[in-house]
């Protein structure tokens, strides 16, 4: 792979000449995006991990890969969704992941999910996302598509592995099979390596990733989010993986380096987050926030659904839990309740929702199997979105500036949810405790006729959308750049390769604690000989 820079030189004098300094500011912008197409690294062969067993995951990984493609580079993308190969994406399906997340998962109904913001639910959070990743390396890892892929391509030379660090983690290995070329992180998930590699992982004022705390905290939430921390942090080290370095070791035959080594030898981390979603943290310069990445620009609406919601004299309320979760697996009295409040609402409702077995639906109300979530939020009639809360709807309500009620039932969804409560621009609902129409009516009348949502959701808007360039752009600007200079560890903290004791200075505390040791004994031994030679002469004088 070699540099190159087309004309970069010529083409910028030539679009400065003669021009005033507004004109100069106005085309600033396109000559950065102009100059960034012509100086790129040559088309790279790139070895793409998207085994999160997740469609949410394989839609945010689908937009990167694409304008990977587009810019001419030649990906393999490992994925646990069946999908199209395209020009310059070669797609390898690793089959059987969600059948073994179906068998393990812990509900058959969104009611069963049972999880909250409380401390024991958080500990059963974390046992639940280890075991997805052990179910996602156990299934995908041994599925006849990645056997396929081993045998075919384990000669293959690859430049750059761009991995969703979310899980399973044992797809790492992949680094050592093609040579250890540079891995960037990347997730739809709020990623902790964001954190690890930005050495800000203090539980003084930074919340667990998956944690319902704010950055103000009080000292039994300290306490609770150190205990957050250690509790997934050991976890993770004792529980999860040595279980997927056996897996691993059984596929690859490769002991070393260890997962959790691997784990920790990234290049950089494309982190799905935006401080207007949660709060200003210190970050590396290895960690590149890229929130908002998977929203494309607008598309006309099919002419049902745009003439449904243009015709909503009082606007549209948008309903929907998301691509893993599914309204049709709502107990069968709850789906009545909310077809009851919509009926007494003067809004016209889009529910997605994922079969034709619901009977008795009010005229306002219009149900599809699937909805352009992106186009419909986008729309200036759409005044809610009731919503579960998942990190990715959360970001296009915000970029939007639609207010939402939050339904949340597992993982990141409850902090969402929290978030979005403090900010202003929007309330929840717990799906265990709807016992009637009434709870969810009340609160959709409150978002609707209250207009501080709507003001606040348009100011956290303004502040999601203001950025010196595109969330995409930004991604493959630094992906290219990893090429380029063949890796970053130039942009890594020292502080990441020092021992614990070193961190915390703990050998400089020891070596202050011993000086001063030192010179306590050494003045008290002063003093006590200064103490006898004083006393000596007067002794004598007493003999004689």
């Amino acid at each position: 792979m070699h540099h190159t820079c087309i004309l970069k030189e010529f083409i910028a004098i030539m679009f400065e000449l003669g021009l005033n300094v507004t004109q100069r500011n106005a085309i600033a912008c396109f000559k950065f995006m102009l100059v960034t197409v012509l100086c790129v690294a040559d088309a790279a062969d790139i070895l793409v991990i998207s085994t999160v067993l997740s469609h949410s995951h394989a839609l945010y990984t689908n937009v990167l890969t694409e304008a990977l493609a587009t810019r001419g580079h030649k990906l393999v993308v490992l994925s646990a969704d069946e999908l199209r190969s395209s020009p310059n994406v070669t797609s390898i399906y690793l089959e059987g992941g969600y059948a073994a997340l179906r068998k393990a998962r812990p509900s058959d109904t969104l009611e069963d999910f049972k999880y909250s913001s409380s401390t024991e639910s958080f500990i059963r959070s974390t046992k639940w996302i280890l075991k997805f990743s052990v179910v996602g390396c156990r299934s995908l890892l041994f599925s006849e598509g990645n056997k396929q892929f081993y045998k075919r391509y384990k000669n293959a030379t690859f430049d750059l592995i761009i991995a969703d660090v979310a899980g399973p983690e044992c797809f790492l290995k992949y680094a050592q099979v093609f040579g250890n070329p540079p891995i960037i992180g990347y997730t739809a998930f709020f990623s902790r390596h964001a954190m690890f590699l930005s050495d800000s992982e203090n539980p003084a004022y930074i919340p667990h990733f998956m944690s319902t705390l704010t950055d103000r905290m009080n000292f039994w939430e300290r306490l609770i989010n150190w205990f957050q921390y250690k509790y997934y942090d050991l976890k993770r080290h004792y529980w999860m993986f040595p279980i997927l370095e056996k897996m691993s070791e059984e596929f690859f035959g490769i002991v070393e380096p260890r997962i959790e080594e691997l784990d920790t030898r990234l290049s950089l981390v494309l982190v799905n987050d935006h401080f207007t979603m949660t709060q200003p943290t210190p970050l590396a310069p290895s960690v590149i926030p890229v929130a908002g990445l998977h929203i494309k620009p607008v598309k006309p609406l099919p002419k049902d659904i745009e003439k449904f919601i243009s015709e909503a004299r009082h606007g549209v309320i948008y309903f929907s839990l998301g691509s893993n979760f599914f309204s049709n697996r709502m107990e069968e009295g709850k789906k009545r309740m909310f077809l009851d409040a919509f009926a007494q609402l003067q809004q016209r409702v889009l529910w997605k929702y994922e079969d034709d077995t619901l009977s008795n639906i009010p005229q306002n109300v219009m149900l599809r199997k699937w909805l352009p979530q992106t186009d419909i939020l986008a729309h200036n009639n759409t005044v809610l979105f009731i919503t579960h809360n998942g990190y990715l709807s959360t970001q296009e309500s915000v970029h939007f500036g639609v207010p939402m009620l939050g339904i949340p039932l597992i993982l990141d969804q409850f902090k969402n949810s929290v978030r979005v409560f403090k900010k202003g621009i929007g309330l929840s609902l717990d799906l265990n405790k709807i016992h009637n129409s009434q709870q969810i009516l009340d609160k959709i009348k409150i978002l609707i006729e209250n207009p501080s949502y709507k003001q606040n959701a348009h100011k956290l808007s303004a502040f999601f959308r203001d950025r010196p360039m595109p969330p995409l752009d930004t991604a493959i600007y630094w992906i290219e750049y990893v090429l380029r200079h063949k890796g970053a560890n130039h942009l890594k903290l020292a502080g990441l390769d020092l021992h614990w004791f070193q961190y915390y200075l703990l050998d400089v505390y020891l070596a202050i604690l011993i000086a001063f040791y030192t010179l306590y004994i050494a003045l008290a031994k002063l003093v006590d000989l200064i103490i006898k030679t004083e006393g000596s002469p007067k002794i004598e004088r007493k003999k004689l």
